[in-house]
């Protein structure tokens, strides 16, 4: 992997999964295209051989002459697809990391599409009946703001759906604190005032009486 390595990673940010192209990303057009070129070969042949029994040879020497280039054109026309889906196969990259997931495709045109763990809205898993035989499938992943990622015929995707899923939960439980806690503030000091002791409702003593000579 050139692109997608750990110096091209951000500070903090760890390479968790590669998922791998699968090889029927290849040869699945040629798999198209085969029953063409088995019919395209076989009526070839079959004008050949009327050719070759004198009388009607001439009637057909434009149809053998229009089977053959139509074989041909087809072969060049798998030829270059293969060759470019080759390259596209060889050329391509993916990337799960616990912060993003990166993709990278092309060599002439470079095309590099990412987007943040923390941003991703739904994924979804497509798998055909080629899919299912040969154990390949399609995971589209979409973000906030209608970003599409796509991970095109990769190998075991429900396993990359699973990752995909553990990391979303796992940094959902992460909280990340910069510097020192904080230490707790003293609980304030609160002076109670004492209550004065109430007055006796009844005050006890000795009562005198004076008598006076008038």
């Amino acid at each position: 992997m050139t692109l997608i390595k750990k110096k091209n990673l951000q500070e903090g940010e760890e390479l968790l999964y590669v998922p791998e192209l699968h090889w029927m990303y290849m040869v699945r057009h040629v798999f198209f295209f085969l029953p063409i070129l088995v019919t395209q070969f076989t009526i070839w042949r079959h004008l050949v051989g009327m050719a070759d029994t004198g009388l009607i040879g001439w009637l057909v020497a434009i149809p053998v002459l229009a089977a053959r280039n139509a074989f041909w054109s087809t072969f060049a026309v798998v030829l270059v697809i293969l060759v470019f889906r080759t390259i596209t196969f060889v050329t391509s990259e993916y990337g799960v990391t616990n912060k993003r997931l990166i993709m990278k495709k092309g060599l002439f045109f470079l095309r590099v599409t990412e987007i943040s763990i923390d941003r991703i809205e739904s994924i979804f898993c497509y798998r055909g009946l080629f899919g299912k035989i040969f154990r390949y499938g399609t995971i589209r992943i979409g973000g906030v703001g209608g970003k599409v990622l796509e991970f095109h015929m990769v190998r075991r995707p429900f396993a990359l759906r699973r990752k995909i899923v553990d990391i979303m939960e796992k940094n959902k439980t992460i909280t990340v604190v910069h510097g020192e806690l904080p230490k707790p503030s003293p609980p304030p000091v609160v002076e109670i005032e004492a209550e004065p002791e109430p007055e006796p409702i009844y005050r006890y003593g000795t009562f005198v009486r004076v008598l006076r000579n008038d």
